[in-house]
Formats: C-alpha cells, sequence, structure tokens
C-alpha cells in the first residue's frame, strides 16, 4: 500500500490543526471558489486562485489522485449591472471576462484544475438540489421566490462560529415580509424584466448565490467532500449557507472535512474593495511584473497570514528570487565542468552538503505539509542555497568532480521539491534574472529619482573608470553615490565593475 506523508491542515470549521484524512484513501476531492466574472480581477483573487493551485500541486506531487473543482460565477447582480453599462448581455459580458480571467491565471502558471465549472451550465443540478431541500422541510416558497429556514437547520453558524440570536440583531440584510427569519437566504429569485432567467418549478428565476457552490461541488464531489478553500471573507456568509444548503439537501454531514481559509491581500493595510476603488488588477500586476515574480511574492508569506503590498515585501520577493536562480546558474555551472561517471559519490565538503541536500527536501516536504507552510519551506531552501555558495567558495571547490553531484543535487531541490509545489524556480536561470532586472529597472527608487537605463549605467562606469585613472577620485566617488541615490549598486572586481538595480 502506498504511503503518504501525515498532512496536518488549520481547519476553520474547529479552528484547529487536524490530520487530513480522504473519505477514499489515495484520493482528494477538492472544490475552490472561483471568481464572478463582471471585471478584470485583482490580485487578491489572483491570490485565491495561487493558494488553490499550491494546495492542488502539493496533493499531486506526494501522489494523490485529486479531483479538484474551480468554479465561475457566471450570472449574478453584479454581472447583469455590468451588462447594462457596457451595453452588453449578462451572457456576453460573462464570457468576455472569463477569457479574461484564463488569461491573467495562465500567465501566473496556475494548473487546470480537474473540473472548471459554470453556473449557468449547471441549472439542473441547482434546481434539484432546491427541490431536496424544500422536500427535507428545510426551505419554503413565497411568490415564485424559495428561502432557506434557517431555523429549521440547527448547525446554522457552526462554520463561522456565530449565533443565530446575535446574527439577527445585528443583521445588514434586506428586511422582507416575506421572509420567516431576517436571516433566511434566497436559493431562488423570480425573474424581472430584461435579466436573464430559467424555468423551474417556482416560475421563470434565476438562483441565488450561495446556492451554485452546493449544486457544483456536489456533482462533481459528491455529498461530502475531503477540502473546501476559498478567502475568509467567504466564511459567512457564503460558505456558512453552503454547509447549510448541502447538508439539509443530502442529510449527511460534515458536507466538508476541511475548510481552508487564506487572508487578505491589502494595500496600504486596507483591504482591496472594487467598491472602494484601491484595486490593483492581476493583469497590471502581472504586467509589471511577471508569472512567477507573482507566484514568489503572492506564495512565500503563509496563505492565512495577511500581506500588505508595498515596496518592503516586494523588494524582498525580489531579492530573494534573485538569490535562487543565481544559486541556480552557478549550479549548472559547475554541472557543465566534469562527466558525471557511473557510481561517482560526492567526497569531502561535497558529500556533506549532499547529506544537506537530503535533509532539505525532508524539511521542505514536511513544512509543506504542515498546513502548506510555504514560508518555512522557503527558509529550508535558503539556507541549503547558503551552505552550497560556502561550500563553492572553499579552495579548488568547483574543480573536483564531486562539485557536480552537489551542483545537480541543489537543482534538484529548487526544481523538484520547490518548484513542483509552487510552481518557482523552474525557468532558465538568464530568464529568471532577466524579469528581476527588468522589473528593478522600471521601479522608482526609494530616493524618487529615475533609475537610469542600462546604457547610461554603463556611460557612467565608463566615465568612473576615466576619472579613476586620471586620479580624481572625488568625481569617481560621487558617480558611484550618484548611481546608488538612483537605484544602482557598483560591485568592482579584478575583472571589472558590474552593477545591479537594488
Amino acid at each position: 500500500m502506498k504511503q503518504y506523508p501525515e498532512i496536518r491542515l488549520t481547519n476553520t470549521l474547529t479552528g484547529k490543526k487536524e490530520i487530513f484524512r480522504p473519505y477514499q484513501p489515495g484520493k482528494v476531492s477538492f472544490y475552490s471558489c472561483g471568481p464572478t466574472v463582471y471585471g478584470h480581477i485583482h490580485i487578491g483573487n489572483l491570490r485565491a486562485a495561487l493558494v488553490a493551485d499550491m494546495i492542488f500541486r502539493f496533493f499531486k506531487h506526494v501522489g494523490y489522485e485529486v479531483n479538484f473543482v474551480r468554479n465561475y460565477t457566471d450570472v449574478d447582480d453584479k454581472i447583469i449591472n455590468k451588462g447594462k453599462d457596457e451595453g452588453m448581455s449578462s451572457e456576453d459580458v460573462a464570457k468576455k471576462y472569463t477569457i479574461e480571467v484564463e488569461k491573467d491565471f495562465a500567465a501566473a502558471g496556475v494548473q487546470e484544475p480537474t473540473h472548471k465549472t459554470t453556473v449557468t451550465t449547471h441549472m439542473p443540478e441547482i434546481i434539484e438540489l432546491i427541490k431536496k431541500i424544500i422536500k427535507n422541510g428545510k426551505g419554503y416558497v413565497v411568490g415564485g421566490e424559495v428561502y432557506f429556514q434557517i431555523e429549521a437547520f440547527p448547525g446554522y453558524g457552526k462554520l463561522s462560529h456565530k449565533q443565530i440570536d446575535d446574527l439577527v440583531a445585528g443583521a445588514r440584510v434586506d428586511i422582507s415580509e416575506k421572509k420567516k427569519n431576517p436571516l433566511d437566504f434566497s436559493l431562488w429569485k423570480p425573474a424581472k424584466p430584461g435579466e436573464p432567467y430559467w424555468d423551474s418549478p417556482w416560475g421563470k428565476g434565476r438562483p441565488g448565490w450561495h446556492i451554485e457552490c452546493s449544486a457544483m461541488a456536489g456533482k462533481w464531489l459528491g455529498d461530502q467532500i475531503d477540502l473546501h478553500h476559498g478567502g475568509e471573507d467567504l466564511i459567512f456568509p457564503h460558505h456558512e449557507n453552503e454547509i447549510a444548503q448541502s447538508e439539509a439537501a443530502s442529510g449527511r454531514e460534515p458536507f466538508v472535512n476541511y475548510w481552508l481559509h487564506h487572508a487578505f491581500v491589502t494595500l496600504s493595510k486596507e483591504k482591496m474593495s472594487k467598491s472602494v476603488g484601491n484595486v490593483f488588477l492581476a493583469k497590471d500586476f502581472l504586467g509589471q511584473f511577471s508569472g512567477e515574480i507573482a507566484r514568489f511574492l503572492l506564495l512565500s508569506t503563509h496563505y492565512r497570514s495577511p500581506i500588505d503590498l508595498g515596496d518592503e515585501i516586494i523588494e524582498t520577493a525580489l531579492t530573494s528570487l534573485q538569490r535562487l536562480y543565481e544559486a541556480k546558474a552557478k549550479a549548472l555551472e559547475v554541472s557543465k565542468l566534469h562527466r558525471l561517471l557511473p557510481d561517482m559519490r560526492a567526497e569531502g565538503a561535497w558529500g556533506s552538503f549532499v547529506a544537506d541536500c537530503e535533509k532539505a527536501k525532508l524539511a521542505i516536504g514536511a513544512a509543506f505539509a504542515n498546513d502548506f507552510n510555504s514560508a518555512e519551506a522557503l527558509a529550508s531552501l535558503f539556507s541549503l542555497i547558503r551552505e552550497f555558495n560556502r561550500t563553492l567558495s572553499e579552495p579548488r571547490a568547483a574543480a573536483t568532480p564531486s562539485a557536480v553531484i552537489g551542483a545537480q543535487q541543489l537543482i534538484q531541490v529548487i526544481e523538484m521539491e520547490m518548484g513542483a509545489v509552487l510552481g518557482v524556480g523552474l525557468l532558465d536561470p538568464s530568464k529568471g534574472l532577466g524579469d528581476i532586472q527588468r522589473v528593478r529597472a522600471s521601479r522608482i527608487s526609494a530616493s524618487g529619482a529615475a533609475k537610469p537605463t542600462e546604457q547610461e549605467i554603463k556611460d557612467l562606469i565608463q566615465q568612473r573608470l576615466d576619472a579613476r585613472k586620471s586620479k580624481d577620485f572625488v568625481k569617481a566617488d560621487q558617480i558611484r553615490k550618484d548611481l546608488v541615490a538612483r537605484g544602482v549598486v557598483l560591485k568592482d572586481s579584478p575583472s571589472g565593475t558590474t552593477w545591479e538595480y537594488q
């Protein structure tokens, strides 16, 4: 029987870190809430997709068969209103922005899920689910609208850990005489003039927001699933209502064994919101940086910790990714120096380094198995990179054939252990470092001065060299200081002067 690592997940339902035990050995059923397609997604939406992608990649990496469903909400009030604003049908709006979302996901290296689902292709399943809820005494019909009856479901509030009485007292919901309880929510809405609708036993209309995910998860994953993921803003009411609907219809609980929620991406400590207007679109973010830099930036922080997007975290990500690719470039160069013979073993310092690689593989795997602790996994990788640089710096270290084994082991750790789960470190180093240089060149230095172009830097380096030859050290030093102020660092060595954007 195949052995799987012990995986621990922080379950929102219980508030505890628990050992993962799937319903079916060797298989994982996984649902992640995708975007409502009424506009370009922002980087908070992109973080959601990348966290789900990391979870998907990890379970596959350790050998599980994963049935992963990601949905698109393609009928919604926001989509209808967008259609009115743009002079398009809501169907065309949804199609247009689904394509745009797919472009962003592809640019960020998001893998295709097992199933991509839409609300409009699951109307029969949605209607059938609502029928079951009504039959089981958990829903009621008023004037062509179907409501879920909160008080008929005793477990309501168990995910968000909220009490019904408290929710009613502070409810920010539309008070309607139709409802038996202010918290009762709509499963099916009557059609309005000029809006899309479908035929149902309760008249023409369309589904409420929450019922869609219950229906799509139920169709592709069953009445009880292993994992459900989404942003922490979906805990209440969306995911709370999903639980109520699914368990009310099937009579089985729990609907989901493990609920995983990621934290927000903020700008200046404020949650991004299209209504507030402080949105950084994913397409702009990916264009300004790159898919890999975006992945590293949004996944290097633990998924349950917030990310406040600013210069400091961006610079940290660029510096870390640069260290990774510089080490990979050295390793590739070393691996070309000698021919690896059969049964060759690393000796001396390289023998110790190879042992460190084995330890790093275990540490990285353990970090991901510990509630997808990407920050801890990266810390282990960078400790290994530091040891590689130290070993390589020893006298004649690169000259021994053992260096090839050490170099290849490092590349394997970068690509097979880290890259397979985070999706970073897989590029050729020249491409990865080139992207970082391009990003740094396009950013404004901390002093506010525009960064010089590559040709301007080369000209200034030559002027500095000429000044030093003529013993005008004041001018030479001033050129260096001016470049530093504009975000460029010079490095002098016996072979000449090199530079990089800081």
